[in-house]
C-alpha cells in the first residue's frame, strides 16, 4: 500500500493546536470524524484504543516519526491522517527527537496483515531523511501528497 494512494488532502492536518501526544491523537480524530473516515459515536473508542496503544508503548519510530495506528470493527477500509508539526511534540520517542511528522492509521480488525505491511511501507519511506526535511517545508496538501508521491515511486 501506497501512503500517498490512502491519504487524502482533507486528511492532512498542517497547523495542529496540540501541545502533546494526546492531544494531537484527539484532534486528528476529530478530523477523520469531520471528514466521514469514522463515525462520530464511535470516536471516544477509537480515541481509547489509540491512546492505550500509545501507553502500552510509544508509535514514535525515530527521526521526527511517529505512526499512531489501531485496528478496529469501526472502520471498513483503513483510514489514513496526517500531521505536520514543525515545532515538534514529544511522543517519548526512543531517539529523544520530538515528533513532527504523525501518520494516524486507523484499519479494519479483519485486516491484520494490510495493517502489518502498511506500517513497514510507512516506516520504511519514513526512513528517507530528504523526504522528512522537505514534508517540514510544505504548505500545501497538494505539495505534500504529491511530494509523497514523487519518493515513492523515484523517477529511475
Amino acid at each position: 500500500m501506497d501512503l500517498s494512494d490512502n491519504l487524502k488532502k482533507v486528511n492532512l492536518l498542517l497547523k495542529p493546536r496540540s501541545a502533546n501526544r494526546w492531544e494531537l491523537i484527539n484532534e486528528m480524530v476529530d478530523l477523520a470524524v469531520k471528514n466521514k473516515e469514522i463515525n462520530e459515536s464511535d470516536s471516544e473508542e477509537i480515541k481509547k484504543s489509540l491512546i492505550e496503544r500509545e501507553k502500552s508503548m510509544s508509535t514514535a519510530i525515530g527521526k521526527g516519526v511517529a505512526i499512531p495506528h489501531c485496528s478496529t470493527s469501526k472502520v471498513a477500509d483503513i483510514a489514513v491522517l496526517m500531521s505536520i508539526v514543525p515545532k515538534g511534540i514529544d511522543f517519548n520517542a526512543s531517539d529523544g527527537q520530538p515528533v513532527k511528522v504523525a501518520i494516524m492509521l486507523l484499519v479494519p480488525k479483519n485486516k491484520l496483515t494490510q495493517h502489518i505491511k502498511t506500517l513497514a511501507n510507512i516506516a520504511k519511506l519514513m526512513s528517507n531523511e530528504m523526504l522528512r526535511d522537505k514534508l517540514l517545508t510544505l504548505k500545501t496538501p497538494e505539495k505534500i501528497i504529491q511530494t509523497i508521491k514523487d519518493f515513492e515511486n523515484p523517477k529511475k
